[in-house]
């Protein structure tokens, strides 16, 4: 019941509170919502990604998957509390990137946390990811966008993350910014970009 409640609050407030972000690269990134300055990409593919994030926000169109995030094994990561909750909903399939609503809660307040997606060398997508893994290079990484949690230790947004085009089969991961320890992920989910 507790969940659902949950729910239902997040998906009310995905209408009305959502932040809207585009990542073009890292370290590039367009606040829909705030100043939008920063939303002119030279890049063509990019602009045009950015036009179909912005159709997409303005139907309220419905996403095909979607799922919630866990703990991860301590031998690689780190729990915050018992209480955390996580979840995402995400086109399985998106012109230009992976776009998806992203939803937690109680992390810790006013704290940085790193979004990131991350493959495996046997599934698609790993070598669409742009770092290697320290110690297992064939692994690769893209660690997207440092989000900043609000005073209650939530945060919600709209995400659209410019990609190479391709199939990918990939983890999505929460990492608390100090220290790189995972606290929140999803197992192997499937999107592509077309």
């Amino acid at each position: 019941m507790k969940n659902i409640l949950f729910i239902v609050i997040l998906f009310l407030g995905a209408k009305m509170y959502s932040q809207q972000v585009v990542i073009f690269d890292k370290g590039e990134v367009c606040y829909l919502n705030s100043d939008s300055s920063s939303c002119k990409p030279a890049d063509q593919k990019q602009s045009d990604f950015l036009e179909s994030f912005k159709a997409d926000v303005a139907k309220f169109i419905s996403y095909e998957g979607e799922a919630n995030f866990d703990t991860p094994p301590i031998a690689w990561g780190k729990k915050v509390n018992d209480f955390r909750l996580g979840r995402y909903s995400y086109h399985t399939s998106f012109s230009g990137g992976f776009v998806a609503d992203v939803w937690l809660n109680n992390l810790l307040p006013k704290h940085n946390y790193v979004l990131c997606l991350n493959g495996r060398p046997d599934l698609d997508g790993n070598n669409l990811l742009s770092e290697p893994v320290p110690g297992n290079e064939i692994e690769k990484y893209y660690d997207f966008l440092v989000i900043k949690t609000d005073s209650k230790g939530e945060y919600h947004a709209k995400l659209g993350v410019y990609l190479k085009l391709g199939n990918y089969h990939v983890r999505f991961y929460v990492k608390d910014d100090d220290d790189k320890l995972i606290i929140l992920y999803h197992d192997y989910f499937k999107f592509s970009v077309k």
